[in-house]
Formats: C-alpha cells, structure tokens, sequence
C-alpha cells in the first residue's frame, strides 16, 4: 500500500527525468500546499475563534489579555532564532535541484546544534524576565492568577519546540511539501481546540486551558519529526558544513537578523506597549481585531508560502525577464485578494465585533479604519518581501528594518502617551508608507530586476486607490442596513462580495495580469473538474 507522501523522495542522479519534474513540479507543489495550508488554517482558525469566545465568556477579557502579552514576549525572546531557518531552507534549494544528499545532510545537522544553543539561550532570557513581568501589566490582573506560573508554561512551550526536532520542518519547506505537515498541525490543532473548551466549560480553570499548549506543540513536532523520518529517510543529521558554505549562511543569517528584529516589533511589541500603558482590556480589544485581520493574513500567507520555493526554484532557471513577469502577476493576483479582503474588513469589522464580544469590546470609527490600513499598506507590498526572500537578498536589506524597528519604536510609544491606541497604529503606518514599500522595493529591483521600481510603484498606487474607492462604495451600499442583527451582517458579507469585485473587475479587465489571473484561475477549475469526474469513473 502507498503511503501518504510517497511520491516525494530524495533524489539520486540516475534517476529519470520524468520523476525529477514530477518531484519539483513548481506549481502542483504550489497548489497542494495552498489546499492544505488552507485546511490547516481552517482548524487553526475556526476552532481557536471559538475557543477565545468560550474563554472571554467564562473567565473574563484580561485572561485573553494574559495570553496576548506573554505570547508576544517570547515572541521578542524569539529574536534570537535570528532568521537561521529561512536561510537553511534558502541554502537547501540548491542541493536539492543538483541532487546532493550529503549538503543535505550537513545542512540539516548544523541546523539542528543551532536550534539546541537558540532554545538555551532563549531559556536564560525569559527567566532573566521573570522578575519584571508585573511592570508591564497597567493597573490590575484576575487575582487567582500567578503571573510567574503562567509565564513559565508558556516559556516552556517556546523552547521545547526548538529542542525537540522542530529542525525537521526545514525539509518539508525546502522540498514543497508544507502540505503533509499542515496535515498534521491540522489534526492536532483540532483536538487541542476541542480540549481546551471542554477544560474550560467544566473547570473555569485557566491553568488547565493554557497546559493544553505546550501538550500540542509536543505532540506536533513528535508527528512531523515521525513523518520527515519515514519520507526522507537517506536525510539525517550527518557531516559538516565547508566554510564557504558557513560564510553564505552568516551573511544571509546577519540581513535576516534585521528583518527578524522588525517583524517582532511589528508583531508584538504594539501588544507588550498597549499592556504596559493602556491595561489588559485595551489590549484584549485590540488583539481580537488583530485576531480577525491576522486569520485573513494566515489565509493570504498560504499563497506566498507555498509559492516562495517554487519562485527560488524558477529564479535558479529562468531569466530575469520571465521572473519579472511572473512577478507582476502574482502581484496583481495579491493586490485584488487583499484589496477585497480589506473592503470586507472596512464593511464588516464593527458589525461582526458587536455581535461577537458585545459593544463593551468594539474601537471607535477611527481606530478601525486605521486597523484596516494597517491590514492594507503591509499586505497588498508584501509580494517585494516574497521577492526578496526567494532571491536571497537579506545583505543587501539589512539595514532597512532596522531603520523601521527604531521608528516604530521610538513614536510606538510617544504616540500611545499622546493618543492612545491610534497611536500605535499610526507609528506602523509611518514605517510601511516612509521606509519600508519605497526603500524595500528599491532593493529587489536594484539588486535584482535591474530596472526601476518606479512601474511597480504607480501600480501599487492604482490598486490602493480603486481599493479605497471600492471601499467607499461598498461601505455607503451596506450603510443601507441596520448595524446590529447577524442576518444583516450576513447580507452585508453578500454585498462585500459582489460589489468590490464588480469594481475590480471593470477597473481591472484590460490589463494584461487580470489576463494572467483569468487563465490560471480557470485552469485551476478545470483540473479541480477533470479531478473530480476521474474520480466518478
């Protein structure tokens, strides 16, 4: 009998040709990491939205806070993985194309002795912490709660992970296959879910809630680890890297540390700094708007994820010319997703918070509009990332994020003091429209497509434009219902479905990417048809 995944192997030189495209086929990979990255979210998402209801309405909003702020604390601690993944898997994508079992090997090995001195490390920096936990908590926490128990289990969720063959997934990223590990988280997030509503139901015990965690991360990285084994079986960790291969990987690693230093700010240093000056129950507010936008982001993230292997692959074959291509396709293909999914969010957002965590829990007009363009302006530029990572231009990068972690920063927390929570975001929008899109895009189209970045920027001022007005009239066609009630809340999502993409697709039908995206998108149902009337015979 086959077993799942048995089409995927490593490769010896002898082997045919028609197994090799089979193996590095760039968009079946791509797609059957998007379908089950798409399911995986689905239990990771779903299940998890009913797990923070159930918490929210038996224990209380500051118990959601709790979870927000630890996590983004060892999610600052988590500096220290100093991007080493991505660029193990960006050194693997050669060796893979040529063949070569024992890099492999090396790669998977040195890999594995980082990871062991980064969950150390990562130990020693959060107990240093212990002692400063209630300092970054305004005011008041729920009373039955020991701050230094709570924060030591989830300390010991983050560097158990690191210890206990998380290394492994690099090979399920660098070979396309992000699918059969999502099956597993899958699965895994599903139980996990399901436990941590019945604990919470029949003990209204947050300590019980929260040891599910670190319980599931196990049992994950037991799955995966199981499954790398039994697939790439002539993979083990074995022999050592030459030192120039040592060299590539630190320069890489040394611009992927910049990066890795903004994305934390990004994400979790808004959360530390709302906790210290605003109190749990701001931070509770935000963090389920954060939640909705951040569950959309998941979904969006599929695509770039499981294409950003595949486009280092092709970027390893193909011309400049046929990349740039392809680039502005697939960014046109994420500027509509992420302009209607931000049309939806601008429509929707206020009405589904009422109806979800009650008018207590809902920001004012303002705030929201701004939690929709700081969704937006990061989301719709993110394809230049995508880019840059797959051609490995963290060197020439590195000096970008650090310029965006120090302004976002430094006006994060003067603007909070100023204005509260717009503040926060405002800081954000100021590092993604000053530094990060013009400074960023410069970079992969200097360094890479050797042309100006000024064409992309024009488009991109296009989609922003015709989304904002998509949004505008969506907005004014939905104001025509009652602002309460989940039966209008549901014929609102109706209209967020049909009038944006009307705009969009007047605006957009003669350019040559809606050509493009036509073209795939009726191929994809094609093949999903012919797949399922196989199936009937």
């Amino acid at each position: 009998m086959k077993t799942p995944g048995a089409d995927v192997k490593v490769f010896n030189k002898s082997q045919k040709d028609s197994e090799i495209k089979m193996q590095m086929n760039r968009t079946k990979n791509a797609a059957r990491n998007m379908i089950w990255g798409a399911v995986e979210k689905i239990a990771s998402l779903v299940l998890p939205f009913l797990t923070r209801t159930v918490l929210i309405k038996v224990l209380g909003a500051e118990y959601l806070g709790l979870n927000s702020l630890f996590t983004s604390i060892l999610s600052v601690l988590s500096i220290s993985e100093l991007g080493i993944g991505t660029a193990i898997v960006f050194s693997m994508y050669k060796p893979i194309a040529e063949y070569d079992n024992d890099m492999l090997c090396a790669l998977l090995n040195a890999y594995k002795k980082i990871y062991y001195v980064i969950g150390t490390i990562i130990l020693a920096a959060g107990v240093i912490i212990i002692p400063f936990l209630p300092k970054l908590i305004k005011d008041s926490y729920p009373a039955d709660i020991n701050l230094y128990v709570l924060y030591s289990i989830y300390l010991f969720n983050t560097v158990v992970g690191y210890y206990l063959f998380a290394y492994k997934a690099a090979l399920f990223s660098a070979f396309q296959r992000n699918d059969l590990a999502s099956k597993r988280s899958a699965a895994v997030s599903v139980a996990s879910n399901v436990f941590q509503i019945l604990l919470l139901l029949t003990t209204h015990n947050y300590y019980t809630y929260v040891l599910v965690v670190p319980l599931a991360t196990i049992i994950t990285n037991i799955a995966n680890a199981y499954l790398a084994n039994k697939m790439f079986p002539k993979i083990k960790c074995r022999g050592s890297l030459s030192k120039e291969t040592k060299h590539g990987i630190k320069k890489r690693i040394v611009g992927l540390l910049s990066f890795k230093i903004y994305t934390v700010v990004f994400t979790s240093v808004d959360t530390i700094v709302i906790s210290a000056f605003l109190g749990l129950t701001p931070l509770t507010v935000y963090d389920n708007y954060y939640y909705v936008q951040s569950s959309i982001i998941g979904f969006l993230t599929i695509i770039t994820a499981s294409v950003t292997a595949g486009i280092g692959n092709k970027m390893v074959t193909c011309s400049i010319k046929e990349n740039y291509t392809d680039f502005k396709n697939i960014n046109f293909i994420n500027a509509w997703l992420v302009g209607w999914c931000s049309v939806c969010l601008f429509c929707l957002y206020q009405h589904f918070m009422q109806w979800w965590v009650g008018k207590d829990l809902v920001f004012p007009f303002s705030t929201m509009a701004l939690m929709v363009f700081y969704f937006l302006l990061p989301r719709i530029t993110t394809i230049t990332y995508t880019y840059r990572e797959a051609a490995g231009l963290w060197w020439e990068d590195r000096f970008r994020p650090l310029a965006a972690t120090a302004v976002n920063l430094v006006f994060n927390i003067i603007l909070v003091k100023l204005i509260g929570m717009n503040g926060a975001l405002i800081s954000t929008l100021m590092c993604t429209v000053l530094i990060n899109v013009p400074w960023g895009s410069a970079i992969l189209f200097k360094n890479y497509f050797k042309s100006s970045p000024l064409p992309y920027f024009g488009k991109t001022l296009l989609y922003i434009g015709v989304t904002s007005a998509a949004g505008a009239v969506t907005y004014a066609v939905c104001g025509l219902l009652p602002s309460e009630g989940f039966i209008y809340m549901i014929i609102k999502g109706v209209i967020c479905c049909i009038v944006p993409n009307l705009i969009f697709l007047l605006v957009y039908r003669k350019m040559p990417e809606f050509k493009y995206a036509k073209q795939v998108l009726f191929g994809f149902l094609n093949g999903f048809v012919n797949k399922l009337h196989g199936k009937e015979k």
